[in-house]
């Protein structure tokens, strides 16, 4: 099977490490400033808020991530605040906004921890982002700052050095993949291709999609590259080419909403075009479905291919695969219920409503340029799984704190949390906090049927 690279813009590694060192050793000596002068208190004082620390796009090309994961993490928040707290206690969320860009979520960490005095990090947002972060948690042994529940799936947070300090709910990327090629193997799928964001995120995708393949004997039909911060009006066309050489069954775009949509476009055009025009003696190219991982926000993605769709009087909907990490969220779970009713009736509260890097309330429905503050404006306040795993990740907190009682310390939420180990959060499933185990570990799969995401229980409609 032939393989095809596109795209590529890896900097040099030299650099890269480089960087890295440089923001560390500025990092460390920020903490040893902050160990020689008075000691930063690790306990909230009697009353005060329980204050987390959010670094996260609420710009750029994962604005719709950072403010949905936001949004629905406020909203119960919001609803815990608005009766009285936990314990007393308010819980605050602390956000900056990085852009989707891993140095200035180094610079925004170190400030949460070294400035803000956060009780922990939560919720940050990206593999690129999340990863360069990790050499932070540590810190002082007097100051560390754990991380909840951030949204990526990378191999680097399960790892044993990061065991206290890093705690997960979504299933991990391996997860994903595994699921997914077990899926389309099933269903006949073995040319699998894959397309993916040139940095730690898309690489990671592109290795566990591999593997999954390797396990069954496979390997990727072709693959391309593209830049990360990509948005919906980059040319794909020589990545599509490139991945239709080929043959592929199905293909993989491991990226963030607009990248898979611009993608998806030229992908869909590019096989109209050779439709229109075959090859003397060449076989109808079958439906090629593409499938993206849970990173990929479902509902924004529709939006984004029904606006294409409309201006070139064609559908780009059809034939997607859509992985999710957590259930339905317009079902009948008690956890889903509850999610529905805070997001429309906390919709309003002062937590919900302001976000860093742009308009602050977001449901006024301002237009602007993809991956700006006006495209966060644009995006309405309506429901969907982003949110509601922001919500139950603040769930978790909640329950957390519930059992550390009036007094709460970071040092205290491993036990915590490691109590609540079996516990179902309402979605009829349990969480597990154990050495071996973390988060709920759900991947399901959706399509799109009429403009709408909808549970896909099989992949038969691409068998081949």
């Amino acid at each position: 099977m032939g393989k095809a690279h596109a795209g590529m813009t890896y900097q040099p590694l030299r650099v890269a490490v480089a960087c890295t060192v440089l923001l560390l050793s500025l990092a460390c000596q920020a903490a040893a400033a902050a160990a020689s002068s008075p000691a930063i208190r690790t306990l909230p004082a009697p009353g005060a808020p329980v204050r987390l620390g959010m670094s996260a796009p609420f710009t750029g090309s994962g604005a719709t991530l950072g403010c949905e994961f936001h949004r629905g993490a406020a909203s119960c928040f919001a609803r815990v605040n608005a009766d009285g707290g936990v314990h007393g206690r308010r819980v605050e969320i602390v956000a900056l906004d990085d852009g989707y860009d891993p140095e200035r979520t180094v610079w925004n960490v170190i400030r949460l921890i070294e400035e803000e005095q956060v009780f922990a990090l939560f919720g940050l947002v990206g593999t690129p982002t999340v990863t360069r972060v990790l050499p932070l948690l540590g810190g002082h042994p007097d100051r560390t700052v754990p991380l909840l529940f951030p949204f990526t799936g990378a191999r680097p947070l399960s790892l044993p050095r990061h065991e206290g300090l890093v705690f997960r709910l979504r299933a991990s990327y391996d997860a994903e993949f595994s699921e997914l090629v077990e899926r389309l193997n099933g269903a006949g799928c073995t040319r699998v291709a894959v397309c993916y964001q040139a940095d730690a995120y898309g690489r990671e995708g592109w290795a566990d999609l591999r593997d999954a393949l390797a396990r069954r004997s496979l390997s990727l039909a072709a693959e391309a590259s593209y830049p990360r911060g990509a948005g919906r009006d980059a040319d794909f066309t020589e990545q599509a080419g490139l991945i239709l050489q080929g043959m592929p069954d199905a293909v993989v775009c491991v990226g963030t909403d607009a990248a898979c949509a611009a993608f998806i476009r030229d992908l869909r055009d590019l096989v109209a075009s050779q439709a229109a025009s075959p090859v003397s003696g060449q076989p109808a190219r079958p439906a090629i479905p593409v499938a993206m991982p849970s990173f990929v926000d479902s509902r924004h993605l529709v939006r984004l291919l029904a606006e294409m769709g409309r201006a070139a009087q064609r559908d780009y909907t059809r034939d997607l695969v859509l992985a999710e990490v957590v259930p339905p969220w317009n079902g009948d779970l008690p956890a889903a219920v509850d999610y529905r009713r805070d997001f429309a009736e906390m919709a309003g509260a002062p937590e919900v409503m302001a976000l860093p890097g742009g308009d602050p309330s977001p449901q006024l429905g301002v237009t602007g340029a993809p991956g700006t503050p006006g495209e966060q404006a644009a995006q309405a306040p309506t429901p969907g799984e982003i949110s509601f795993e922001g919500y139950l990740a603040a769930r978790l907190v909640v329950l957390a704190l519930e059992r550390m009682g009036p007094d709460p310390s970071p040092a205290g939420l491993q036990t915590a949390l490691a109590g609540l180990d079996g516990h179902d959060l309402g979605i009829g499933l349990p969480y597990r906090c154990t050495p071996t185990q973390q988060g709920v570990g759900l991947v399901r799969f959706t399509t799109v049927r009429g403009g709408v995401p909808v549970d896909l229980p099989d992949f038969s409609e691409w068998r081949r």
